[in-house]
């Protein structure tokens, strides 16, 4: 399996902390949260965020990567290296006049 990454970037830690968030939940929860930061040597904030950083970068990661299998990667491979003609949809396209991009 091969799986290529087409996200890189991540916002830095050293960022301003200018936005709020607030969540209810039961107190079993955040006893259970708590209990948990205090063993990871980190206030309940703090490893809240952690924990929510790490899943929202493994999601990103996740829906910006494309897998593919053994037959997909030998497939990718053949079209590679043997691209086909271009449609005559294409070559019209090609033949369109070029906008002007801002500041050309």
């Amino acid at each position: 399996m091969i799986k290529i990454l087409l996200y890189g970037g991540y916002m830095g830690t050293l960022a301003i902390k200018d936005a709020r968030m607030e969540l209810k939940t039961t107190r079993e929860t955040k006893e259970l949260l708590s209990k948990a930061a205090i063993l990871d040597g980190m206030d309940l904030s703090a490893f809240m965020l952690a924990s929510a950083i790490e899943k929202a970068r493994a999601v990103l990661r996740d829906h910006a990567a494309i897998n593919l299998s053994a037959e997909g990667q030998l497939q990718l491979v053949r079209l590679l290296q043997a691209p086909a003609e271009p449609t005559e949809a294409m070559q019209n396209f090609r033949q369109q006049a070029r906008l002007k991009v801002r500041g050309e």
